[in-house]
């Protein structure tokens, strides 16, 4: 994989980079490690939140791999798509739907942020979000609206990060994944 240079940041460790559609092809995932062994999740609305043991592993099949593939070539031109490089390996990437939300269409919304099972815990995740907000503002956004795995380490990844309950809710999200827990960032904040 070859990423367009547009857009790049460099740490000590990796690359990241913007991504064109011409860079994502259907096997650009097939070595990503979205393993994740979850134990504890948040139910109910964000007013009563819970915590409740529901043990899984979460993971992606070749065919879910392949669709999100397609799904983030078809969204990396109006809207953003980046991918954190440790040379020829995929760290993690991120990516923001170009499409407006929300009753003025002042969302848009992140609908993946991923970090490599071999890579969390070192700050990707941070400066993936980081490009997600610039992407944003950038995008004419004035808040992300986020659909967060409801996983507690995931929702708490997003609270450190400065996300809040979200004051609107996206319905045709929440029909499609209705355990995830509904964030947004304001990207007005400094």
């Amino acid at each position: 994989m070859k990423p367009s240079a547009s857009a790049t940041i460099v740490s000590s460790t990796w690359v990241i980079r913007r991504l064109s559609a011409a860079d994502i092809d259907e096997r650009w995932l097939a070595d990503f490690q979205r393993w994740q062994e979850v134990t504890l999740v948040y139910r109910g609305a964000s007013g009563d939140r819970r915590i409740a043991a529901e043990p899984f592993i979460d993971d992606w099949s070749p065919d879910e791999r392949r669709a999100l593939c397609r799904e983030l070539a078809a969204m990396a031109g109006a809207g953003r798509v980046w991918a954190a490089m440790d040379g020829e390996s995929l760290a993690g990437f991120a990516a923001i739907s170009p499409e407006p939300l929300g009753p003025d269409g002042e969302y848009r919304q992140l609908k993946e942020l991923q970090v490599d099972a071999r890579w969390r815990g070192r700050g990707l995740g941070r400066e993936l979000m980081a490009a997600c907000v610039a992407g944003g503002r950038a995008m004419g956004a004035r808040r992300l609206y986020i659909s967060s795995h409801s996983a507690i380490e995931t929702v708490s990844f997003y609270e450190r990060c400065g996300c809040a309950p979200a004051c609107w809710l996206h319905g045709p999200q929440i029909e499609l994944e209705p355990f995830d827990w509904q964030m947004e960032y304001d990207l007005a904040r400094q």
